[in-house]
Formats: C-alpha cells, structure tokens, sequence
C-alpha cells in the first residue's frame, strides 16, 4: 500500500481501461527510496515512474513524454494497475529492458536544485539507478523468492515460470520481452544446479573433515596405546628360531628343553620368552650361540 491517494493527471478513462494487471507488485528500499515495481503476466518486470521520479525531483508526465520520444525506451513504456492507498489506479511504468536506458539519459552531472546538498544526493541517486537499481529488482522478483530445500542444505529460489515462446506474428517488443524473460529462467536454472553442485560438495568435505577428524583423534592416542602395549616383543618368526636353538643346544648339551627355556627367561629376566623384547634378538641369538659354543668345547658325561 502506498501513500498515493490521486490517479496521474495525464491518465484518461480509455488508458485507465488499456491498464495491464500485475500478478505481483511490491515496494524495494534501495538507497533510502522505494522502488515500486510490479511483474507482469508475461514475466515481464516494470518499474512504477511516480515514485522513481519523486526521488529525483523530475516531472513523471515530462519523463514520461521524454521516454515517447526515445526509440530505445519507446516500446518499453506501458500502464499497469498499481494499489495505492486511494485504491488501484493505472500509472506508466518502464520495463526492466528500458529502464537503464532510461537513467543513462540522465547526466548526473547536469543536477539542479535547491541546495548543494540536494544536489548531490540526487547525483548519488542517479548513478544507483543506473548502475545497481536492475539488478536488485532482477535478484528481488526471481532469485529471492520463497526457497525450497536441496541436497546438502542447499538453498534454492522457486522456480519462475518458463516463458512460452510468441508466435511468429509476435511484434519485435514481444520477442524482446521473451528472450529477456527466457535469459532470466536460463539464469535461474543455471543457479539451481550450481547450488546443488556446491552442495554436493560441501557434502563431501564434510565427510572428508570428519573423517580426518576422525584419523587426528586416532593419531593422538597412538602415543597412549603404544605406551601401554609396552615395547615389541619378538616375532613369531623368531619364537620359532629359539624352539630350533633350543633344540640344538639339547642335542650338544642332553639338558631337558625345560631347564633350557628356564635358563633363557633367567637370562633376559622375563617370564615366558615370548616376552623377550624383539629389540634383544641379537642378543638372544649371541646366548645361545655361546651356549653352543661351550657345549662343544666341553666333553659330554
């Protein structure tokens, strides 16, 4: 709802009637100001002029007929019913097409007004408009629309309608305004899979972190459970070496296998001598090399 409470002095009953109905209209702060704007049924995004030129301090009938005037911009003036507070009323508005056409036509250099103040706040405004205004309505209408959930958390605007392709009788502004509105749906569809993309993506980094997460946790005990496994001990490989050195020092000694292993855990000081730690193999082999060597020097009873 807006403030505007009389119909534009220029409006006539028969442009009153010619008046196209928006399915959406709404107000857009940019710079302080609000933008009217309205979508029409065709996709079409318009720009109300009333409100544009109030912020500006320019004439809406002058800029109107300026607009006439211009062969870039001509084809893009239209009437659409906008709500206002005194009800609907039909005001001109520009499409998006024309509307930076429009603000290039104004030299933001040629400012005038009251104070010095003013004047540079118009100046500033007027490169707004022709710099930024198109895309924030375009990213408004299309790409902020209710969201819907995608893969990965991913957000994406509601699709806007694909526009239906004119017949081949269709004027050069209707084939204008499809392929602008055909280049938006394009940029939609564009953006809905780039965003599930990412979200895939992010997907995958997130299992990725989790499980290097998972892998530094592990990391940081090794130091814990190596400690508490205690240092290596010998190797199956060379348990089975001491039963063969154990059976051939019998064979040069006689002495039971028994009283062999109990002197060898006496030796290395441990319980079993699968205990023995793997780091002693070189001495473990010297033992019983020189257990041998003895026997062999010493003559048998």
């Amino acid at each position: 709802m807006y403030d505007e409470t009389e119909t534009e002095q220029e409006d006539s009953q028969a442009q009153r009637e010619q008046a196209l109905e928006p399915v959406e209209q709404d107000s857009i702060l940019f710079h302080g100001e609000q933008i009217v704007a309205v979508r029409l049924g065709d996709g079409r995004i318009c720009v109300v002029l009333r409100w544009i030129c109030e912020s500006l301090n320019l004439q809406p009938g002058g800029q109107v007929r300026k607009i006439e005037r211009t062969s870039a911009t001509a084809k893009e003036l239209v009437r659409v019913r906008v709500q206002t507070r005194g009800g609907r009323q039909s005001m001109p508005a520009i499409t998006l097409r024309g509307f930076s056409p429009w603000m290039l036509s104004i030299n933001p250099n040629e400012i005038k007004a009251d104070t010095p103040a003013e004047e540079e706040r118009i100046r500033v405004l007027v490169i707004a408009y022709q710099e930024e205004a198109k895309d924030v309505l375009y990213e408004h209408f299309v790409r902020q629309r209710p969201a819907l959930p995608a893969p990965g958390g991913a957000v994406i605007p509601a699709e806007p309608m694909q526009p239906q392709e004119p017949e081949a009788a269709a004027t050069d502004a209707e084939q204008a305004a499809y392929y602008e509105n055909l280049a938006m749906w394009a940029l939609w569809k564009a953006a809905q899979h780039a965003q599930r993309w990412r979200g895939g993506i992010e997907d995958w980094r997130g299992e990725i972190e989790s499980r290097l997460e998972g892998q530094e946790a592990v990391s940081g005990l090794l130091p814990e459970i190596l400690e508490r496994l205690g240092p290596e001990k010998i190797t199956s490989e060379h348990q089975q070496l001491v039963q063969y050195y154990v059976g051939k020092l019998h064979e040069a000694t006689g002495k039971h296998q028994g009283t062999i292993h109990a002197e060898l855990k006496t030796a290395f000081k441990v319980p079993r001598y699968q205990e023995i730690l793997e780091d002693d193999w070189p001495k473990v082999e010297h033992w019983f090399r020189v257990q041998i060597e003895r026997a062999k020097d010493k003559p048998r009873r």
